[in-house]
């Protein structure tokens, strides 16, 4: 194994410790935040997406926000995706598509206001390929995988 990439692994823990302890802040009252991390947000208590920023409180927001687009509130999309394919709409379609549909706006509403209902954990983490690793390990400990996918779109 390359020894900088062992060398980054091995603080993954401690850096997921720091993550677990942090306090839970509701989402309409975040206060004063770092500026680069990872975030993780919890729904009735459980650990439901993990995602990292170098603009946290604006990105977290992003996600709950009344007019945020697919773009940037891409895991309310995916809950209202989910949502979507159980009520038998169509989701294999292109997102801005998707997001235009009546249906599924109303559910991609709904989604952004439960989000918006979430609490947060962050961790400060300045180096972009720690936060990267980071944010994998934490999704695979917390098993948010369900909507912290990692494919691309």
């Amino acid at each position: 194994m390359n020894d900088e990439f062992k060398t980054l692994v091995h603080k993954l823990p401690v850096l997921f410790e720091r993550l677990a302890n942090a306090p839970l802040r509701p989402w309409n009252n975040l206060g004063p935040l770092p500026q680069n991390g990872i975030y993780v947000l919890f729904e009735n208590g459980r650990p439901i997406y993990v995602g990292r920023s170098n603009r946290m409180k604006d990105r977290i927001k992003e996600h709950g926000r009344p007019s945020s687009t697919h773009n940037s509130a891409p895991f309310a999309f995916n809950l209202a995706k989910k949502v979507a394919e159980e009520k038998g709409v169509n989701v294999n379609r292109r997102r801005s598509d998707l997001e235009k549909d009546p249906i599924f706006s109303a559910l991609f509403s709904e989604a952004k206001e439960r989000v918006s209902r979430m609490s947060v954990k962050v961790v400060e983490v300045d180096n972009p390929i720690i936060q990267t690793l980071l944010e994998v390990y934490a999704a695979l400990c917390l098993r948010t995988t369900e909507y912290n996918d990692f494919d691309t779109h």
